[in-house]
């Protein structure tokens, strides 16, 4: 079963490094064993329920988990993500899916829901959300990606409870959902139970010098 990474770029203060980091790190991940899915493309937070920030979001296919958890502790990563955690702020986990492949990856620029839960308040109001909530995708053309597996926070401030993440064909067909009834039923048991990051990314690795692009703001340091 393969794992997933999943960052969250949360503050940027040196967008030199980063074009470093997304121009040095390709060559160290595993061959041949790596999918991105979304890569620094245009992002939308969609619910906080305490003061987050989100700059970008990458989600890649790894290896398994212990696997994936060695290359990220190698010597070779560890060297080419120095420019990218210089007074850059991230949360990145590794996650196991969780769950078994249930559909095919969908075709063209398909778009993410990123579910972090971030504090559990209330254990019964939270199962009744989690009971409810995979339900309402049935129409909807969804495909789940990992739903609660086992994780490991490698980089940023937890704290973590679980990370969920639905994958959909298109930022509409996301948003479509989101906005559903049965879906904003759900999701008043969730802000019952607990607090969480919601973010919705669109799919695809675009070029270096198009990521992000809002943080080409005045301050940021240009690239050398």
């Amino acid at each position: 079963m393969s794992s997933y990474l999943v960052y969250i770029c949360q503050a940027v203060r040196d967008r030199a490094g980063l074009e470093r980091y997304w121009r040095d790190s390709p060559p160290t991940y595993p061959n041949n064993n790596v999918d991105v899915l979304a890569g620094y493309g245009p992002c939308e937070l969609l619910d906080a329920d305490q003061e987050e920030r989100v700059e970008g979001v990458v989600i890649a296919e790894f290896p398994p988990f212990e696997q994936t958890v060695e290359w990220f502790n190698g010597d070779a990563y560890v060297r080419a993500r120095k420019d990218r955690t210089n007074d850059n702020d991230y949360l990145g986990m590794v996650v196991d899916s969780g769950v078994a492949p249930v559909s095919k990856r969908s075709v063209g620029m398909a778009a993410y829901v990123v579910f972090v839960c971030r504090e559990i308040v209330n254990e019964a109001e939270l199962n009744s959300y989690q009971q409810r909530v995979n339900e309402t995708l049935a129409g909807h053309n969804a495909r789940i990606l990992m739903d609660r597996g086992r994780f490991l926070i490698l980089e940023g401030q937890g704290p973590v409870q679980g990370v969920t993440v639905y994958e959909f064909p298109s930022k509409d067909a996301a948003r479509s959902w989101y906005d559903s009834a049965a879906s904003r039923e759900a999701r008043q048991h969730r802000k019952m139970g607990a607090n969480y990051l919601v973010v919705l990314a669109e799919g695809g690795v675009p070029p270096v010098e198009q990521r992000m692009p809002h943080t080409r703001a005045a301050g940021f340091s240009a690239p050398r």
